[in-house]
């Protein structure tokens, strides 16, 4: 089908799937028409395969970034090299975007990127240079609004931020990434956070963590879905929730 023979809002469609994606016309017609023009569905899968649609890159342009910034003792960026990374890509280290950086790489640590994660990453990303970064962390909230690479995300977070040998999120740790992972999609975010300071005060499983990503998407504004007495949650939530009643009787 030609740009031509498309119908105005099929044009339309292209284009925001574009501007969301980047993708060209091309690509953006091709998966609309697989999805029946369904633009929520076609962005979704695009996301999830992704990895086979990435641009040409310069790989030797992608190795000399890596050279830049790896240690002078070890074939891999360490700590010095990625404070050094974020101060040329202009974003702090702390910031939401590093850690999804981290997680387009498939890092298995949030402070040692080694040569095969860092140029297998970039080339998967079409990416070679500092500026093409930059842009490409631009489209990191369009990107998660496919529901399934935001789960995927969300979970990655958990492993990244583990201290080495343990299985569960120090809480500090924890709340500083619910902050930024949740903000604008979890309702009662800040009593959470209160809630787990002030009352539970103890390491977050990754049981209890993926289970809070599902309570944030399914429970009421008032709580009025939760059902105490038959509830399938598990208990830090159970309590969370007799917390906010009390604290804001119905």
């Amino acid at each position: 089908m030609s740009f031509r023979s498309q119908t105005v809002e099929q044009q339309n469609l292209c284009h925001q799937f574009s501007e969301i994606t980047q993708a060209s016309p091309e690509v953006a017609a091709s998966i609309l028409r697989k999805c029946k023009w369904n633009i929520r569905q076609a962005i979704e899968v695009y996301w999830e395969s992704a990895d086979f649609c990435s641009p040409a890159v310069d790989s030797s342009a992608i190795e000399a970034l890596f050279d830049k910034y790896k240690d002078s003792d070890d074939n891999a960026i360490g700590v010095d090299g990625l404070i050094n990374f974020c101060n040329d890509l202009e974003i702090p280290p702390d910031d939401l975007r590093m850690l999804y950086f981290c997680y387009n790489l498939k890092a298995k640590s949030a402070v040692r990127w080694t040569n095969a994660e860092f140029v297998q990453g970039l080339s998967r990303l079409g990416v070679d240079s500092i500026e093409k970064i930059r842009d490409s962390l631009k489209h990191m909230r369009s990107e998660l609004s496919s529901p399934s690479k935001f789960k995927d995300f969300y979970a990655y977070a958990f492993d990244i931020s583990r201290q080495d040998g343990q299985k569960v999120l120090d809480l500090q740790t924890a709340i500083q990434l619910w902050r930024m992972l949740l903000e604008g999609r979890f309702d009662h975010l800040d009593l959470w956070c209160e809630y787990l300071e002030k009352v539970y005060n103890k390491a977050i499983t990754k049981d209890t963590w993926q289970l809070t990503l599902e309570f944030s998407q399914t429970v009421n504004e008032d709580f009025s879905n939760i059902d105490l007495e038959n509830s399938a949650w598990p208990v830090v939530i159970d309590e969370f929730v007799e917390y906010c009643r009390a604290k804001v009787p119905s």
